[in-house]
């Protein structure tokens, strides 16, 4: 089976555990057609680049799935129609997955501002 990452966003006036129902919801689809969840991850309230049915957040979760191709078919489908989904996207992954956390999880370094060099006047 092929490995697929989906990320969509949910409506931010929607608290978590009815984020929780929805992707439960979705887990129960992709087991029941012979799939595997390997990952979820909630990244939460973000603020969106630009304004989507009115709505300036959203609230962003990853799901890595093992599924055949026609579930991602039905997935999309499902996505949507769900009026709690503001967008999606499922990407197709080539190479071998890290299950470890995406980037978007991992924590970020700290600046060293030390380092950089103050601009000289000509």
């Amino acid at each position: 089976m092929l490995q697929y990452e989906t990320v969509f966003i949910g409506d931010p006036v929607h608290t978590d555990e009815e984020i929780d129902e929805l992707v439960k919801g979705f887990e129960q689809i992709v087991t029941a057609a012979g799939g595997k969840v390997l990952k979820v991850e909630k990244w939460g309230k973000r603020r969106l680049a630009y304004t989507i049915h009115h709505h300036e957040e959203g609230i962003y979760v990853l799901m890595t799935l093992e599924c055949p191709a026609s579930l991602i078919k039905e997935m999309d489908r499902r996505l949507r129609m769900n009026e709690r989904i503001v967008r999606h996207m499922a990407v197709r992954v080539e190479n071998e997955l890290q299950l470890g956390p995406s980037p978007m999880m991992r924590p970020r370094p700290e600046r060293d501002d030390t380092l950089v060099e103050p601009l000289m006047a000509p």
